[in-house]
């Protein structure tokens, strides 16, 4: 499973399942993660789902994630490197507009760990945090 965690001053936040081939991110409605924030053009990036065939018969197909910029006015960074198109590693920090995310492909992410949702003292912002205690 392949998802963007918003990361908001080194914290994690909002979690977003990438759930198609094609994932459109962007200012406009009709994305499948739209971003309200002025930098980020209306459709500003894409990330692609690409299944490779295994090299050997016992092994299952790899699947590899990219990312491409569409065009945005102010670029799409991984890693803070601008990118028209780049291969998305696990932990990779993608940068649109002012919203950096950490793209996670853990194949083995059961999600039987409850999050916690907490709310901070700055309006309308929330941290989450693992029942245990931990973040």
């Amino acid at each position: 499973m392949a998802v963007l965690i918003q990361m908001q001053e080194g914290e994690s936040g909002v979690k977003v399942r990438i759930n198609k081939q094609r994932f459109s991110i962007g200012r406009g409605p009709e994305n499948d993660l739209c971003i309200n924030d002025e930098l980020v053009s209306k459709l500003h990036a894409v990330i692609e789902l690409v299944v490779k065939e295994a090299a050997k018969k016992n092994e299952p197909p790899q699947s590899e994630f990219y990312i491409q910029d569409q065009g945005s006015t102010n670029h799409t960074y991984v890693n803070d490197k601008a990118v028209t198109m780049s291969k998305l590693k696990h932990n990779d920090i993608i940068r649109i507009g002012m919203n950096n995310f950490q793209f996670q492909h853990d194949a083995s992410d059961t999600l039987q760990e409850t999050t916690q949702l907490r709310k901070t003292w700055i309006p309308g912002v929330f941290l989450t945090k693992k029942k245990d205690g931990k973040k």
